[in-house]
C-alpha cells in the first residue's frame, strides 16, 4: 500500500490536547516515555574539586500493565496498516480516564492464552488471517476464561472481513455474530455512538457504527468492526476503504476499552457458575419452567432458572425440578408443561409454526415469563410485536406495588433498578381476564443468576430474587 504524507488538526475528544501534526500513514504521532525525576536532581552538581552530592540517574517509570495484544497477522508487519493504532487509542484513554496501559504485539503460537496475562487479543489485517486449528482451540478457551476478541477490518476490507468470520463461525456454529442494538453497553457506557461519520471511499455518511457482537452470556466476548477503527486510533486518515472519521474511531475505541474493563470481572464468574442437575429425572408432581429455543440468543444466563426455582422452594415450600429444561417449539412437545420462559438480548423471532404453537399453549391454560436481558430494546421490541401477532386479543395492564404479585410471598413496597427509575417492572398481558403472560422489559434473569452486568437497565439483583419467586407464586395460585 502506498504511503502518503498527511496533515491532521483534531481536538482529542475534550482531553484539550490541540494537537498539529504531519506523519506517515500506518504511523501515530511520537510520544516521549514519562521519566521520574527525584527530588535531588533539581539542584545543580556543585563545581569541581567539592565532592557532589549522590544523584540519581533518570529512570522510567515501571511499565503500565498489558491489557491489550495486538496479534501478528503475517511473517512481516506489512499486515500492520496503522502501526500505532492500539497503543495510541490507549495513551488517549489513559489522559481520559487516569488509567494507564500498555498493548504489546504477540505471536499467536507462543501466546499463553491466558486471560489474566492479556485480556484483550486484537486482530487486524487487510489481507485474511485464519489460525490453525490448535490456535483456534486455544482461541476459545481464552474467550471462555473470561478473555476478548477484537476484530477490526483494516481499510474496511471485506476479504480479512469474510475469512474472520468464517472461522469465528466455525468456533461457535451454536452462536450467531449479532448487530449491536442501540442501548447495549458498548453504545453508551462512556460516549454516546450511535451515530457516527463513516467514510467510504472518500465519500462521508453518518449511522450506526455496525460493530457485530458475539456473546458469551451476556458479554460480548467477540467485537468485530466491519469498517477500519485502527486509522483513527493512529490519528490519520486516507481516501481508500471504509473507516471511521478520527473523533468517531476514537470514542468507539473508549467505549470498547470501558466495556471490556468493566465485564472482565463478569467473564471469570461466568465460566465458573454451576448449572443445578437433578440425580433422578422424574418431573411428575414437581414445579419446573420450560426455557424456549429461539434465535435472539436465547441463553444468556444457564444458571438463573434453577437458582430462581430453588428459592421459590425454599419460600413456599412447593417441591421443585432443578434441572433446566431446554423447549423447541418446532419439535417439543408441550402437554405437561405448565409455565415457559423466554428471554434474549434479540429479537426471538419465532417462525409461523412456533408462534402458532406459543399461541396454543397459552389459549389451552399455560403461562410464559419473559424478560429483556440486560434491558435490551432489541428484545423488547421483538417481544412486543411477538405478542401482538400471537395475542392480539390480550389486553396489557401495568400492576403497580399494591397489586397481590408484589406481596406474596415477598413484600415489595417500591422498585430498585441499576439505573434511575421507579416505574413498576411487569407488564401482564391478560386473556378473558386471566394472566397469560408477565414480560418485564428490564434483566429479571441476570438478578436471579446473581452476576453483575455493568451499565445495563436491569432490576436490582435481589429485588429480582424476590419478583421472581412471586410471579411463579401468582401464577400457580390463579
Amino acid at each position: 500500500m502506498k504511503k502518503i504524507k498527511v496533515v491532521l488538526c483534531i481536538v482529542a475528544l475534550g482531553l484539550g490536547l490541540n494537537m498539529c501534526l504531519a506523519w506517515e500513514c500506518g504511523k501515530a504521532p511520537p510520544a516521549k516515555d514519562p521519566q521520574r525525576i527525584k527530588a535531588g536532581e533539581a539542584f545543580p552538581p556543585l563545581p569541581l574539586p567539592a565532592t557532589p552530592l549522590r544523584r540519581s540517574e533518570r529512570k522510567n517509570p515501571p511499565a503500565p500493565p498489558v491489557l491489550v495484544g495486538k496479534v501478528i497477522c503475517g511473517t512481516n508487519e506489512s499486515w500492520t496498516r496503522a502501526e500505532n493504532d492500539i497503543e495510541n487509542l490507549l495513551r488517549l484513554a489513559g489522559q481520559k480516564i487516569g488509567v494507564a496501559y500498555q498493548a504489546i504485539k504477540i505471536d499467536l503460537k507462543r501466546f499463553s492464552f491466558d486471560p489474566d496475562e492479556i485480556p484483550i487479543l486484537y486482530i487486524t489485517s487487510v489481507e485474511p488471517f485464519v489460525p490453525d486449528e490448535s490456535t483456534m482451540v486455544k482461541i476459545k478457551v481464552y474467550l471462555e476464561k473470561g478473555g476478548f476478541l477484537w476484530i477490526n477490518a483494516s481499510s474496511g476490507s471485506p476479504d480479512f472481513l469474510k475469512a474472520m468470520v468464517e472461522w469465528v463461525d466455525k468456533l461457535y456454529p451454536d452462536r450467531n455474530m449479532y448487530p449491536v442494538y442501540g442501548n447495549h453497553p458498548l453504545m453508551n457506557c462512556l460516549e454516546d455512538i450511535n451515530s457516527v461519520n463513516i467514510i467510504k471511499d472518500n465519500v462521508a455518511s453518518s449511522g450506526s457504527p455496525n460493530l457485530r457482537v458475539l456473546n458469551l452470556g451476556c458479554r460480548a466476548a467477540v467485537i468485530l468492526s466491519p469498517y477500519d477503527l485502527g486509522c483513527g486510533w493512529a490519528l490519520h486518515t486516507h481516501p481508500w476503504g471504509s473507516r471511521y472519521q478520527v473523533q468517531d474511531a476514537i470514542k468507539i475505541g473508549m467505549n470498547m476499552l470501558t466495556y471490556c474493563l468493566g465485564w472482565i470481572e463478569y467473564g471469570k464468574l461466568f465460566g465458573m457458575t454451576p448449572l443445578y442437575v437433578e440425580k433422578t429425572k422424574k418431573k411428575e408432581s414437581q414445579l419446573y419452567i420450560g426455557q424456549i429455543v429461539h434465535s435472539g440468543d436465547w441463553d444468556p444466563h444457564p444458571s438463573s432458572l434453577g437458582k430462581l426455582l430453588k428459592k421459590t422452594g425454599e419460600q413456599t415450600g412447593s417441591s421443585v425440578f432443578l434441572d433446566r429444561i431446554v423447549i423447541d417449539l418446532k419439535k417439543d412437545s408441550l402437554k405437561d408443561t405448565p409455565i415457559l420462559y423466554m428471554t434474549g438480548h434479540f429479537n426471538p423471532n419465532l417462525s409461523e409454526v412456533e408462534a402458532k404453537k406459543l399461541r396454543d399453549f397459552l389459549l389451552g391454560g399455560g403461562a410464559l415469563i419473559a424478560d429483556a436481558c440486560c434491558g435490551s430494546q432489541e428484545f423488547i421490541d421483538g417481544f412486543r410485536s411477538l405478542m401482538k401477532k400471537i395475542l392480539p386479543e390480550a389486553k396489557c395492564v401495568t400492576w403497580d406495588s399494591n397489586h397481590r404479585i408484589y406481596k406474596v410471598p415477598f413484600k415489595i413496597e417500591s422498585f430498585r433498578y441499576t439505573f434511575s427509575d421507579n416505574h413498576p417492572p411487569l407488564e401482564i398481558y391478560t386473556f378473558k381476564g386471566i394472566p397469560v403472560v408477565i414480560f418485564s422489559p428490564y434483566g429479571m434473569g441476570s438478578g436471579w443468576e446473581g452476576i453483575p452486568r455493568p451499565y445495563t437497565k436491569e432490576i436490582e439483583a435481589a429485588q429480582a430474587q424476590q419478583i421472581g419467586v412471586n410471579v411463579i407464586t401468582y401464577l400457580m395460585t390463579n
